[in-house]
């Protein structure tokens, strides 16, 4: 065998025949080509996520190896907006290498390459990286004419700002991308900017938008029978209609994209809707579909290794067992989550189980252990920059201050909450917290003060088009 000689910059060695990548597993057959056995490990589960033999002459072929494994993790289209699964987070980060080993190379890879490495980075929450890709992917696109490349490149750079909390930002990329797309009379990319803006207009909790905008996308997705994009608007659509508590148009869009998610045989997709048709059943009080559509979901996690998925799915069978009153049953579950959670280094998952588990102790008047598990959410919530997070972590703080009859402390919590939701346009956690505050007042017997608070509290609601329900409405603010 030919002793290899290492190249100058330390990157490439000589095997007799040719110039290889160091670390390459060459071997050689008759014929002028050399053939690598090229490799891709997962770095969590150490199985191989693709194992391609090809002619690996030049790091052209290596971008094309590249390409290839991004296709089989279901990295294929320009734009991506759904969740990643386990298998594509455990695989991406020796993708990202492999850019980066070829972009230092000086090899210009295809735009739409470009693209899928930044959604990739992107949806695993590397995103200086994404931002990297999409970059290249712009100026690649811009220097070949490429009008409808550039927009996409756009929409994904606006989906990074949006990641990172710059609102301003992402809708300035969006607005030049739907632009483009107009002038070049593309309908179905003209629809996936206006799932950009239906995302965009969620983040800032302007429902009635958002919900206008997954619309327009899905009938334009439906023109163009394109099922990714019309799964995406259903799912979006009834995300908005369980947040608005219209549970039965939630279900039917939910069942619409459970459909399409099977005809793809997208198990990932699959085992979401069926968690979300669960969360709805328990509104509507079907406990036992509750059940079951929550172990069908289970099932097919567990069978696509999916434990974050698995972890949800633990809250929700915990909020089945409290709701049948198996309390032993239930702390078990969530305490499992939260295991869970931590297990796979997930904070903001952390965060919620933390919730939950509190608002758990505080409904059987464990009001020590309840503010405990707030307290923790709470500086989570801080470490991840959430302000919205914060402002519910300090509501029920409150309460649990309110219920132990800590009046002082109690509004402290409460009027920090009311500050924070008004500053991110959490409308009702600002409506809910005056509700609170105004629940003090009544304590203290200052009755105008705490008149002037409800009618303030339903003002907030009414002035955003959200209607006055509940114990509001009953006592007539």
């Amino acid at each position: 065998m030919v002793e290899r000689t290492l190249s100058p910059d330390g990157k490439s060695e000589w095997t007799g025949s040719e110039w290889v990548p160091v670390g390459s597993d060459v071997q050689h057959t008759s014929g002028a080509n050399v053939f690598t056995h090229q490799k891709i490990v997962d770095s969590v589960i150490m199985g191989d996520l693709t194992s391609q033999t090809i002619v690996q002459n030049s790091p052209e072929d290596m971008a094309k190896a590249m390409v290839m494994a991004l296709e089989q993790m279901g990295f294929s289209g320009n734009i991506q907006n759904s969740n990643p699964s386990n298998q594509q987070i455990s695989g991406v980060k020796n993708l990202l290498k492999a850019g980066d080993e070829l972009t230092s190379r000086g090899v210009k890879v295809q735009g739409s390459t470009d693209l899928k490495l930044g959604n990739a980075a992107r949806l695993t929450g590397r995103y200086q990286a994404a931002l990297d890709s999409y970059q290249r992917a712009l100026q690649t696109f811009r220097a070949e004419g490429n009008r409808s490349g550039e927009a996409d490149a756009m929409i994904n750079i606006g989906y990074v700002s949006l990641n990172q909390g710059d609102a301003g930002n992402a809708y300035e990329n969006f607005r030049t991308a739907q632009a483009i797309k107009l002038e070049l009379d593309e309908k179905n990319g003209e629809a996936d900017v206006i799932l950009a803006m239906a995302n965009l207009a969620l983040t800032g909790n302007e429902y009635d938008q958002a919900q206008d905008l997954f619309s327009q996308a899905l009938t334009i997705k439906e023109s163009h029978a394109d099922e990714n994009g019309v799964a995406v608007a259903l799912i979006g659509l009834g995300n908005i209609l369980e947040t608005k508590k219209e549970y039965q148009a939630a279900q039917m869009h939910y069942r619409q994209g459970l459909i399409i998610k099977r005809k793809q045989k997208d198990l990932e997709g699959e085992a979401i809707i069926l968690a979300n048709l669960a969360t709805v059943a328990e509104h509507l009080g079907n406990t036992s579909d509750a059940q079951r559509l929550t172990n069908e979901s289970v099932a097919i996690k567990r069978q696509i290794g999916d434990r974050r998925g698995e972890a949800f799915s633990h809250i929700q069978l915990a909020s089945q067992a409290k709701q049948r009153g198996d309390y032993i049953e239930a702390e078990r579950l969530y305490k499992m989550a939260l295991k869970m959670k931590k297990k796979l280094s997930d904070l903001r998952g952390q965060s919620d189980t933390l919730n939950l588990l509190g608002v758990f102790f505080e409904e059987q008047d464990q009001f020590e252990q309840a503010e405990h598990h707030f307290n923790e959410s709470l500086a989570i919530m801080r470490q991840l920059g959430d302000r919205q997070g914060e402002g519910i972590a300090l509501f029920n703080i409150g309460n649990t201050h309110l219920y132990r009859n800590q009046l002082e402390s109690a509004a402290e919590r409460f009027e920090q909450s009311r500050r924070l939701a008004k500053t991110v346009n959490d409308h009702e956690g600002h409506s809910d917290a005056l509700i609170q505050l105004a629940a003090i007042a009544e304590q203290q017997q200052n009755i105008p003060q705490r008149q002037k608070l409800l009618t303030e509290a339903a003002s907030v609601l009414r002035q955003n088009n959200i209607a006055v329900t509940g114990w509001l409405q009953e006592n007539g603010f």
